[in-house]
């Protein structure tokens, strides 16, 4: 039962700070787009069942491995988002979707191992909570959202490919993983793998 309580309090605690994100965080300069539209109303119904169920999960318990798994997965989504927050404090993100071109690449924080943290980070929690629950209906939230994510994902990246960062984001995108970190894949015996904004490691 207290699996199953942490991770339904962890749940609010990560539907929270997602909606906080939406509304205080993501600047539209030019306005919401339809899919970030479908992403936050899509995302309000996901949030609303994954509570509903880790809701009722605290009063029947699912197995704890299952709560437990969720729990960590969950605390996981929390600690990358909030990373992901903190690298971009100074030059705040437009939402998904949206149609201006960068004009920066982030290499620093989480975004030294994956290129777009906040959407692992959001497909953690979805997933997270679908253990947790020991729910599979929940894992529909998890395949509507990443498609979502996915798409919003090789829109910003196509931007990137005719912005006046191009070269610097290529470069960025060699070395990285999208939604998980790459494995260093050396192309020679006794090659070093570069990690951006760490330096070199073996």
């Amino acid at each position: 039962m207290i699996a199953a309580a942490v991770a339904f309090s962890l749940s609010v605690a990560v539907q929270t700070s997602f909606a906080w994100a939406i509304r205080r965080f993501f600047v539209a300069a030019e306005g919401v787009q339809p899919g970030m539209r479908a992403i936050a109303r899509l995302g309000a119904v996901s949030a609303a069942a994954q509570l509903v169920v880790l809701a009722f999960s605290v009063a029947t318990p699912p197995p704890t491995a299952f709560a437990v798994s969720g729990a960590l997965s969950l605390l996981g989504a929390m600690l990358l988002f909030w990373s992901a927050v903190a690298a971009n404090l100074t030059r705040p993100l437009t939402p998904p979707f949206s149609e201006d071109l960068p004009e920066h690449v982030v290499t620093w924080g989480p975004y030294r191992w994956i290129r777009h943290p906040f959407y692992a980070a959001y497909l953690l929690a979805w997933l997270g909570g679908a253990v947790a629950g020991a729910q599979p209906a929940l894992l529909l939230s998890v395949a509507v959202m990443g498609a979502l994510y996915v798409r919003a994902a090789r829109l910003e990246e196509a931007k990137f490919r005719v912005s006046t960062v191009a070269l610097a984001y290529s470069a960025y995108r060699a070395r990285t993983g999208m939604i998980l970190p790459r494995p260093c894949r050396a192309r020679a015996q006794g090659q070093l793998c570069v990690t951006p904004g760490v330096g070199t490691k073996t």
